[in-house]
């Protein structure tokens, strides 16, 4: 399922597609992929945020000819996408398990080549370092154009349902975005 933001014109100059790397439901980083979806109306882009990594089956390269109705869906919104933004927290030193899962199924589609990305790292400085690294790597193996961008949320900065409510933190995230259609839209023209 994908919830996408509606915007009020109808010509939309980029869609993006969220996906966050944490099943966790009062995740931060989930919470980062929705605020920024939210402020990016005011720059008339949309973001779709995915929740596709949440049902997809285990990679298994015997199904990539046929591969399964989760995976063409995760396929289809990257190749559809202007660019991704990715929000992903450090487990154990690396990239949560389900999200590097989702990553594999697009590597025999080349969903995610020379797709521009942007990882989106919330942690609180110092934190996260292996997490990026390791994305890096991988997403460099997909030949994604990847852009780093670092908005540090702390507790503070959530309201009492774990939502972004400071506006200091959300035109941040708004940035993010704007930055990544801009970019997105000039590979494009």
């Amino acid at each position: 399922m994908m919830n996408s933001y509606a915007l009020q014109s109808s010509v939309v100059p980029a869609t993006i597609l969220a996906i966050s790397g944490s099943l966790k439901r009062s995740s931060v980083n989930s919470a980062a992929l929705r605020a920024a979806a939210v402020a990016a109306v005011r720059d008339d882009v949309a973001v779709a945020l995915a929740d596709s990594v949440r049902h997809l089956p285990h990679f298994d390269p015997d199904l990539e000819t046929k591969p399964p109705y989760a995976v063409r869906r995760l396929r289809t919104a990257c190749e559809a996408a202007d660019g991704v933004l990715l929000s992903v927290p450090e487990y154990a030193f690396g990239i949560p398990g389900s999200l590097k899962n989702a990553l594999d199924w697009t590597v025999g589609s080349g969903s995610l080549y020379r797709k521009p990305v942007t990882l989106l790292d919330v942690a609180p400085a110092g934190r996260g370092t292996h997490v990026r690294e390791a994305l890096k790597l991988v997403l460099s193996a997909l030949d994604a154009d990847v852009t780093l961008r670092f908005v540090p949320v702390a507790p503070s900065d959530r309201d009492r349902n774990g939502e972004i409510s400071n506006p200091k933190i959300v035109d941040e995230l708004e940035a993010v975005v704007a930055e990544l259609a801009a970019k997105s839209l000039s590979l494009v023209a």
